[in-house]
């Protein structure tokens, strides 16, 4: 029996690893956010990026997790030199800063895992204390910073200081609006005028003191940096400041207004401050519409859910024949009501519980946008990434499982797509080459394509390549989309072994790990204009639109996406070819193989000796292979459940979903079915 300690140290271990995404999703916005403002980087992001290590480190400490906590904690110690500005925020710093924050998500993918402290990479160590050690090179400050009162000036912290040298090196406007506040709601009233003026300007810092005009008045005295065109003068009313106090005028402004001059000078104080914050308008709830809840819930709801329609399938058949031979009308036609509105709502539930695992496709977007931003400086090119995914969700697992097959891709299409400045130039392009990524809903399915505007694939030199690497035999035609060459285990262009490509690991495993997810990549090209690439993957895998099969007297059910057509074949026509059988589909030979014997089950004979005659075609690109099965049973939408791995099995048997009336399907993953029956090289048609 588990002690309690280590219940609540699991306990503690789950809540710390959901913080910590929630933490490093805030942090990539932030990044996202400083790479585009390196001109002129925004103090709130490098704060909220600041803000998000700092919490990440403290909340590993109390987990004990002192290697995640040490790289955070020099990573903070980096963000905030930066803040301080004794680093200068430019590309290469926040290049460093991105492999400091990926390095923190790969140590909490450790953790996931059920590593216990994992050792931390102290390469990323010692390059973030290195950039605290280098000098800040940045020009000294060009106009002498406005006098502060002695009182604020004592009070201002070296980050507030900062922020004022800062802005005055870049010419902003400066001043002090002074608030006042009734005692028992000066909290809501400073947030409001606080909140007022972040949103028109830097809010840098918040001053308690000076004169009141009545005792039971707070005063507050708010320091703020504005961009030109800003009216001071309504920012200061719209907070509801009592005066305010310019200490360097807004650039081009006509008309500065005079030194303290009242906001609302004909009305007494304090009723004005009423009036813009009353303290009836005090929040008794929550903030936030959110809840956090753990994916073992959520599979638990699903699981019931999935449950509940198994039950409303298996009522269906044998109300159906009591309602035949019922003789009440009026209760004949109550049943079947309330079974109608039974089936309505179930269904309703299965969809708001698939729901709940849906995510934003927007949140993947920001990790490609900084290894855009990365990537393009190391091979010193000039990139535009675009994103348009709308409100386009899906299944937060297979978000996961997503990202790295999308990265891959925006590798490809940097290193092998866009070309150099001087190579635009030459072809007559815009320098800055473009990325787009879009990503839409169609039926259950998610499409994402990913287009460059680069140099496209030359189809002739990848066949050339593939028979030189020996993935083509020579006396094999070239196949009819060579494109799809590129996708082969071992196939790579690259001249020479770079960080990012000659190494053989190439596309098959963007392939490889879509087909774990159900999902399916295709690629166009046009020499010299570009490439896109088309992923497309189930909405989610909990719900799956299936093929049931039988065989052997056994259920199978098969992912649609991964299924092209179906058949009936002759026996007596088959041919065998290298001990391979062989039936004519589509103008081209197919292997067939009988389902049966490759899983072991009883029964199995050859394609030419079997006394089924349906066949289900199998696609992956362009592999292609038949499966001799007893029966299709339909299609039907299955919850599909992992079996556990103490079950022997064939490796191809990835799970079960129950059917109506209680019977068992075994999902089969047609990928792996392709990887186990098909041969290395790939012939014209698919064939092997």
């Amino acid at each position: 029996m588990t002690a309690p300690g280590r219940r609540d140290e699991a306990r503690l271990r789950r809540e710390f690893l959901a913080e910590a995404e929630e933490l490093l999703e805030r942090a990539a916005e932030a990044q996202t956010t400083l790479y585009r403002s390196l001109e002129d980087p925004d103090p709130a992001a490098l704060n909220d990026l600041f803000r998000s290590i700092h919490s990440l480190k403290g909340a590993a400490g109390m987990v004990g997790l002192k290697g995640l906590s040490s790289v955070a904690h020099e990573l903070e110690s980096l963000l905030d030199a930066a803040r301080l500005g004794r680093v200068e925020l430019t590309a290469a710093f926040l290049g460093t800063v991105t492999s400091g924050v990926d390095s923190l998500s790969r140590i909490l993918k450790r953790v996931n895992s059920g590593e216990s402290d994992p050792d931390t990479a102290q390469e990323v160590v010692a390059s973030l204390q290195k950039w605290r050690q280098e000098p800040n090179d940045s020009p000294a400050q060009s106009a002498p910073a406005p006098v502060l009162p002695a009182e604020v000036e004592r009070m201002m912290t070296d980050y507030e200081r900062h922020r004022f040298e800062e802005n005055t090196k870049r010419d902003r406007g400066l001043a002090l609006l002074a608030l006042e506040f009734p005692l028992e709601t000066f909290d809501l009233g400073l947030r409001k005028g606080m909140d007022e003026v972040g949103s028109r300007g830097e809010l840098i810092g918040t001053f308690p003191g000076g004169v009141a005009s009545d005792p039971n008045q707070m005063t507050f005295r708010l320091l703020a940096a504005f961009k030109p065109g800003v009216d001071i003068a309504a920012v200061a009313r719209e907070a509801g400041a009592v005066s305010y106090e310019i200490l360097r005028p807004v650039p081009r402004v006509q008309e500065p207004p005079e030194p303290r001059k009242p906001v609302a000078p004909s009305e007494p104080k304090t009723p004005v401050v009423q009036q813009a914050v009353a303290p009836e308008e005090a929040p008794a709830r929550s903030v936030s519409n959110s809840l956090r809840v753990s994916t073992e819930r959520i599979a638990s709801l699903l699981a019931l859910a999935g449950d509940l329609g198994l039950a409303r399938w298996a009522l269906r058949r044998p109300l159906e024949r009591a309602l035949a031979s019922a003789t009440d009308r009026q209760a004949r036609f109550e049943a079947q009501r309330a079974f109608a509105e039974l089936d309505r709502t179930v269904t309703a539930i299965g969809r708001a519980a698939l729901a709940i695992r849906l995510v934003p496709v927007e949140q993947m977007t920001s990790r490609l946008i900084r290894a855009v931003e990365s990537i393009a400086r190391t091979l010193e090119k000039k990139v535009q990434f675009e994103a348009v995914t709308g409100d386009t969700e899906v299944d937060k697992t297979l978000a996961d499982e997503l990202a790295d097959p999308l990265l891959h891709l925006v590798r490809n299409a940097l290193d092998h797509g866009i070309e150099s400045p001087a190579e635009r130039r030459k072809a007559k392009k815009a320098l800055e080459g473009t990325i787009r990524l879009t990503a839409e809903t169609h039926g259950r399915e998610v499409v994402f394509r990913l287009s460059d505007d680069g140099r496209g694939i030359d189809p002739e030199r990848l066949i050339e390549k593939a028979r030189s690497l020996g993935l083509i035999r020579p006396s094999d035609p070239d196949p009819v989309d060579p494109l799809d060459l590129i996708f082969l285990p071992g196939f790579s262009t690259a001249a020479d072994v770079t960080e990012l490509s000659g190494r053989g690991v190439g596309l098959d495993v963007v392939r490889s790990n879509l087909t774990k997810i159900k999902g399916r990549v295709q690629v166009w090209s046009r020499k010299g204009e570009g490439t896109t690439f088309e992923v497309v993957i189930p909405m989610t895998l909990v719900l799956v639109e299936s093929l049931l099969v039988r065989c052997a007297d056994v259920f199978f059910a098969l992912a649609s996406s991964g299924v092209r057509r179906t058949f009936t074949y002759d026996p007596a026509a088959v041919e065998v070819m290298d001990g391979q059988s062989f039936v004519g589909d589509e103008g081209f030979p197919l292997p067939v193989f009988d389902l049966a014997t490759l899983l072991g089950l009883p029964g199995g004979v050859s394609p030419r000796k079997s006394s089924d005659t349906t066949v289900i075609v199998a696609e992956q690109g362009l592999r292609r292979a038949g499966f001799v099965v007893g029966a299709i049973e339909g299609m039907q939408d299955v919850v599909i459940k992992p079996l556990p791995d103490t079950i022997p099995r064939a490796r191809e048997i990835t799970g079960a979903a129950e059917l109506p009336g209680g019977q068992l399907a075994f999902s089969l993953d047609t990928g792996l079915l392709l990887e186990r029956v098909m041969a290395q090289p790939v012939t014209a048609g698919g064939g092997a």
